[in-house]
Order: structure tokens, then C-alpha cells, then sequence
């Protein structure tokens, strides 16, 4: 690991600051269960390391009737435990239990899951050149190692948004709390994420000298409960291949309010209006379910050696509304 400055400041203006002076080469951190890698593995050198650890509000999390507000330096194991995550805030728990080991869920933050970099195996090495280490290209479509690769096209980038609270947040119509030189702006969440086509050297909006201070969850409908499955190989501490998070409520034996985001599937977080169509108004008879995941996945292109996550993300999607309906599973 090559050598770095670290500095720890009190507030967020003093992260701002000292991100200002580092220009190019200064990067946040936080819980670093990501950033600490890419470092040692020589992905990444930063001459500047700003440290959000000391930002008391950083931490906050609190409720009301109107909803969540959850510090983008909460733990991972805060989300996982705390007595608020309850009802329709549950997939959220459940999302977070998911999430690598306890060792890292009592380091890692939701700000550093949301802004974690990608887990393409091509990315993650030091001798590969590729499209988002400044390379000329994408070297991983050729590869047979595609398990961390979209299967909804790429714009030239085929990795994928591994965040496992994405999804859940993007269902509950979460937005985030961004804080910059000249102040604090909230965005939907749908807007916070980047493929791309809109920089392939970055996966979110966030520009050099701002910061992630919290993430607000509105008040649910009434009713309405969800779920958060994922599929990885090793079922201990291993990222998504395919996630989904669905949610509905119930109305008189109708599906209303319908929410369905595939996660690990494409560059960001991948939200499914046209399965949501199928559902909504509907009562859940096994018809609509099968229409629903195939309707998820039927703009899907995936590449040569993964279109089996294809077929996993369509039972996925059928567990995960098995689950929040209570019906046997498909």
C-alpha cells in the first residue's frame, strides 16, 4: 500500500474542506471495508484520506409518522439490530443481515454500501486493464468470469451495482441527503445512483467535494410489507449475484402500492415498472406472479457465460412475492 495523509475532521463542512484541498487526490472514507482493499490491492492511491469516523451526525437514526431518517454513517449492524426497522422498515433488517460477516456489518456504514465500487473481477484486478481504471475497454466481455456482469447491457461498462440496501431503499421511494460547499440538497435515491453512460469511471451523482450525509425513508403506505431475497455462491459474507426487494400491500385481496427493484443485475439498481404493472390492482394468483417475473427479465440481454442469472432472478422474483403474500412458494 502506498503511503497516504489522513485526516479526520470534526464536522461534515471540515470533510468538505479537506476535500476541497485535496482535489484529485483525496477520497472519503468511512467504515473502509471497501476502500482499504482497493488500496492494498493497488486498484486505487489516494494522497488524502478523509475520515467521516468522527462526525457525530453522521450516526444519527431516527423515526417518526413520517418516516425514517437513517445518518449515511450508521452501521450496518445498527440497521440490522435496531427496534425501528419493524413493519414495512423490516426488509431493511433484512437486507442488512445479509450483508458479508459481523465482524464487517460492525465496521461497514450504509453511506459505504451505497457507494461501494463494483465487484467485477476484472475491475478488482491490479493487472487487467479496463473502461473504469482508464483503460481503453472492457476486457470482461470476453471473459468467462461474468458472474458479476449485467445482464441488461452496460454502455460499454458491463459491471454491476452490488449494494444490497439499494433495492429496499429504492422500494420504500428512499432519497438522499447530500451536502456540499454551498449547502444540503435531497434527491430520490433513483437519481443517486450512475451507470455508465453517464461516466463509466463512477457509479453515482456524487461530484469530487461531496458527501452522503443520510438517507430519508418516507412514511410507507398502509400495509404495505416486503421482502429482500439475494442469491450468492458461498451463503456466508459473499456478494449478490441476483437480489431482489418486493413490496405491497394488501386491499381487499388486492395488490396495491407495488415496488419491485433487481439489484447485481445491472450497472444501478434496476427498478421494474413493467412487472409492477402486472401486479398492481390485481389479486396474487399464481397468473399474475409468473407474468410478473417473466415481465422483470424479458428486456434482459445477458452476455455469453451468465444468462443463467436470468432464470435464477426470475425464481428470485417469484420467492420474494411467495414470501410477502404468504403463499406457498413457486
Amino acid at each position: 500500500m502506498k503511503p497516504f495523509a489522513f485526516h479526520e475532521p470534526q464536522s461534515v463542512a471540515g470533510a468538505i474542506e479537506a476535500l476541497e484541498a485535496g482535489r484529485e487526490n483525496a477520497r472519503l472514507i468511512a467504515g473502509g471495508s471497501d476502500l482499504l482493499g482497493q488500496l492494498k490491492d493497488d486498484l486505487v492511491h489516494y494522497e488524502r484520506l478523509v475520515s467521516l469516523g468522527a462526525i457525530e451526525g453522521m450516526r444519527e437514526f431516527h423515526g417518526d409518522q413520517s418516516g425514517l431518517r437513517i445518518g449515511a454513517g450508521a452501521t450496518l449492524a445498527r440497521l440490522e439490530h435496531d427496534p425501528l426497522l419493524t413493519g414495512p422498515y423490516s426488509i431493511l433488517a433484512e437486507a442488512a443481515r445479509g450483508i458479508a460477516t459481523p465482524e464487517i456489518r460492525n465496521q461497514g456504514t450504509v453511506g459505504g454500501n451505497l457507494c461501494q465500487r463494483p465487484r467485477c473481477l476484472h475491475y478488482r484486478s491490479s493487472w487487467i486493464s479496463c473502461l473504469k481504471k482508464g483503460g481503453a475497454d472492457c476486457p470482461a466481455v470476453e471473459s468467462s468470469h461474468q458472474q458479476y456482469l449485467s445482464v441488461f447491457g452496460g454502455a460499454g461498462c458491463f459491471s454491476v451495482h452490488a449494494s444490497d440496501l439499494a433495492p429496499p431503499l429504492l422500494a420504500l421511494h428512499a432519497s438522499a441527503v447530500v451536502a456540499a460547499k454551498g449547502g444540503e440538497r435531497t434527491i430520490p435515491l433513483s437519481e443517486f445512483f450512475a451507470g455508465p453512460e453517464q461516466d463509466v469511471r463512477r457509479e453515482n451523482t456524487l461530484s469530487r467535494n461531496e458527501v452522503l450525509t443520510a438517507v430519508v425513508v418516507p412514511a410507507a403506505p398502509e400495509g404495505w410489507r416486503g421482502a429482500y431475497l439475494k442469491f450468492r455462491e458461498r451463503n456466508a459474507g459473499d456478494f449478490p449475484l441476483v437480489s431482489v426487494a418486493f413490496g405491497c400491500s394488501l386491499v381487499e385481496g388486492k395488490m396495491q402500492n407495488v415496488r419491485m427493484v433487481l439489484g447485481a443485475v445491472s450497472p444501478v439498481p434496476r427498478p421494474c415498472p413493467e412487472a409492477e404493472a402486472v401486479l398492481e390492482g390485481q389479486r396474487p394468483d399464481p397468473e399474475f406472479l409468473e407474468a410478473a417475473a417473466n415481465a422483470a427479465f424479458a428486456p434482459a440481454t445477458p452476455l455469453p457465460h451468465n444468462g443463467f442469472k436470468v432464470e435464477i432472478g426470475r425464481a428470485l422474483v417469484l420467492r420474494a412475492m411467495s414470501q410477502v403474500l404468504e403463499l406457498d412458494d413457486h
